[in-house]
């Protein structure tokens, strides 16, 4: 069987080639036949599928970025190739920690999970598809200061990024229509749609979602002092901050359109992209 490795150079502060090393020596210690390349050294999607033996297998190397570039350059094409990602690729998979209770063996098959992707609608009506979730305001923010930390994307690091950037963030107002109900929300630490539990490298702030619905949740963290976002944020790694109802809404709904009053950074699957005032979700 032949095997082909594809990998973000970018990802794991440039250290996945170890993982390509170690995943390619296993597969040819068992028999089978490997080659391996960059993600990024493909220019034209569409050509390369098709001109790729469908009886190959697709090894994906990279954390939750990885998979959000990969959905978004395979939606316009039907893939016949079947996609794996390794089991064992790094803490910060949060895409990889909602599936791998359910999924067998030390190559997971992505492709079912990679399709019926929810997306946010720009104004140009180009569509960006998520694997995980979208967040405004202080989760955005943290991303960013994750992306320029020395440790990568960790739990550890995602949390000291957090206390790091609640200090800086601004509270705002909020418009959030969700399938047609607007609903007014004042001093806004965050606003975070989910299309599975984790964000963050481990940090379960939609406990109930489930990517296999059709349904996404907004998590809302509004009124709180600095003192209570600093209770609130360790509670998020099991899931916790739920009994801090005072401050953290859940809404479910499939059509989500958020509106603030100032510039904010936005993520989608933990990348940071700056300025957003609006953005509309669909699912």
């Amino acid at each position: 069987m032949h095997y082909l490795i594809l990998f973000n150079p970018k990802s794991n502060r440039g250290k996945s080639n170890d993982t390509v090393i170690r995943c390619a020596n296993k597969l040819k210690k068992n028999g089978h036949t490997v080659e391996s390349g960059s993600l990024l050294d493909i220019k034209d999607v569409g050509a390369y599928l098709s001109n790729l033996d469908k009886a190959v297998k697709i090894i994906i190397i990279g954390g939750d970025g990885t998979l959000h570039y990969l959905a978004n350059a395979l939606m316009p094409f039907e893939v016949v190739n079947d996609i794996y990602i390794v089991r064992k690729a790094g803490t910060g998979n949060d895409f990889l920690r909602s599936i791998k209770k359910k999924e067998k063996g030390s190559l997971i098959r992505i492709n079912d999970y990679i399709k019926d992707l929810p997306y946010e609608l720009e104004a140009s009506g180009k569509k960006r598809y998520f694997i995980n979730s979208v967040g405004v305001g202080l989760d955005a923010y943290t991303c960013y200061l994750v992306g320029g930390s020395i440790q990568g994307k960790t739990q550890g690091s995602y949390l000291k990024s957090a206390y790091k950037a609640f200090k800086e963030t601004k509270k705002h107002n909020i418009t959030l229509t969700i399938d047609g109900v607007k609903q007014e929300h004042k001093n806004v630490w965050l606003t975070l749609v989910a299309n599975s539990s984790y964000v963050g490298g481990g940090m379960k702030i939609s406990p109930k979602s489930k990517r296999e619905d059709d349904i996404l949740e907004a998590v809302v963290v509004k009124n709180a002092s600095k003192f209570v976002v600093f209770l609130i944020l360790p509670s998020i790694y099991l899931g916790f901050h739920k009994i801090f109802r005072k401050y953290v809404k859940f809404y479910q709904g499939k059509h989500f359109i958020l509106e603030s009053e100032l510039d904010n950074y936005i993520q989608y699957d933990g990348e940071p992209t700056y300025p957003m005032k609006r953005v509309e979700i669909y699912r």
